[in-house]
């Protein structure tokens, strides 16, 4: 293993010393790199600083240690003794530093273009010139990243269109990708979000949740801001029995906090309070909600729902998770069919990717339960959502299309509520 660079290491030093010390050099150094140019412990201590500095927050040795502990991050950091130990840099310029910094996080990144090149290299199908191409276009994207801060880099339209397109990172194969936003809609006791559950044990599980299709099993953070401890788990339990079954054991990807008071993320610290779980655990799909219990304002306005749908893409952003919520949906007016937009500011129509409702199907009761799964937005990417779903024989809801899962050993052991 090469030993670390001790220019590096002094670079870094002065930079999240200045971060700590010197207010005025905050600026300079996010517009030249960003946190993930460095490397720890210097990492974790410069995510602290961001974080106190964002919220407008005093930064202190002292602030940056308690925000370290807060996040978890300080032992593995090397204890309050790295955060005070930088402070003795932080009375320098950084300019030299950031360049330091900035040049051996390009040479990080080349390396890791080089190693993917190799593995694409070694592929029975690759292609030599597309190869070259992709690696020469990510090549210079590194160095033009870089080394053109602060100039305008806007693309022309043959320059914006010949870039290869990264493929899908799915969380759940043709369904919600890594930064997706889907809010999932209905009438109260149609199952809605039991639909919300299935997903996100899915998606902890590696199964998909209409085909059954395995995949790599995904990081899921579950924060239910409705139900109790107590159904929670009487829900989750049945759903853990069918996904063991079916696939892989969810229980250790898949964190699950209850909130049955609701939070209100308009206040500080109910926001800090959801940011500080995700960036901690590092889902890769975050499901909360119902959207109504996120704050305690008139679900009508539109300025609380802005502040909501901004802490649900801070935490978005801080995990690259795909994000699923639930809303009520409106009454149907006179002897019109029930809406399925979300209830309340109209914000929540257009900030999704994805935005479906359920509804009792065309002749069916509640009895039946089959529903239809129709879309009250227009979808911005293709996916496979089913047409209509129906209660299922192994997991609760399943695609009424596909022939229902025979499988003897997936014991039918989930019992739709009532």
């Amino acid at each position: 293993m090469n030993q670390p660079d001790p220019a590096l290491i002094k670079a870094e030093a002065t930079i999240t010393g200045c971060l700590i010390t010197k207010p005025e050099c905050r600026e300079t150094v996010w517009e030249t790199i960003r946190v993930e140019d460095l490397t720890p412990p210097h990492r974790q201590i410069a995510e602290a600083v961001q974080g106190l500095h964002v919220r407008g927050e005093d930064v202190s040795a002292l602030s940056v240690i308690d925000e370290m502990t807060k996040r978890g991050t300080l032992g593995r950091a090397g204890g309050a003794a790295s955060v005070t130990g930088v402070t003795e840099f932080g009375f320098g310029d950084p300019g030299y530093a950031l360049d330091i910094v900035a040049r051996h996080a390009r040479l990080r990144k080349l390396g890791a273009i080089g190693a993917r090149a190799l593995q694409l290299a070694e592929k029975p199908d690759a292609d030599p010139h597309d190869l070259a191409a992709k690696i020469a276009g990510a090549a210079q994207a590194v160095v033009d990243g870089i080394e053109s801060a602060g100039e305008v880099t806007t693309q022309t339209l043959g320059e914006f269109l010949d870039t290869q397109d990264d493929p899908f990172d799915w969380v759940i194969p043709d369904l919600l990708e890594h930064g997706d936003r889907l809010i999932l809609t209905g009438g109260e006791g149609l199952g809605k979000s039991v639909l919300c559950r299935q997903i996100a044990v899915c998606a902890a599980a590696g199964v998909h949740p209409f085909t059954y299709a395995r995949f790599e099993p995904q990081r899921v953070l579950l924060v239910d801001c409705e139900n109790g401890p107590a159904k929670l788990r009487r829900a989750l339990r049945s759903l853990r029995v069918v996904a063991r079954q079916a696939g892989h054991d969810p229980e250790l990807n898949m964190w699950v906090e209850t909130v049955p008071s609701g939070l209100d993320l308009t206040k500080p610290e109910d926001e800090l309070w959801l940011v500080r779980r995700v960036t901690a655990l590092q889902p890769d799909l975050l499901v909360t909600g119902p959207i109504y219990r996120l704050h305690a304002a008139n679900p009508n306005d539109e300025e609380p729902a802005r502040k909501v749908s901004q802490v649900l893409d801070r935490c978005r952003a801080a995990s690259s998770c795909a994000l699923m919520t639930e809303a009520h949906a409106p009454h149907a007016q006179g002897n019109g069919e029930r809406p399925l937009r979300p209830t309340g500011s109209s914000l929540w129509i257009r900030w999704p990717e994805f935005g479906y409702g359920i509804r009792l199907a065309d002749g069916s009761s509640l009895e039946e339960r089959v529903v239809s799964f129709s879309g009250w937005r227009g979808d911005r990417e293709s996916r496979g959502w089913p047409k209509r779903l129906r209660p299922g024989t192994s997991w609760p809801w399943e695609d009424d299309a596909a022939e229902p899962v025979r499988d003897p050993n997936l014991a039918h052991v989930y019992q739709m509520p009532r």
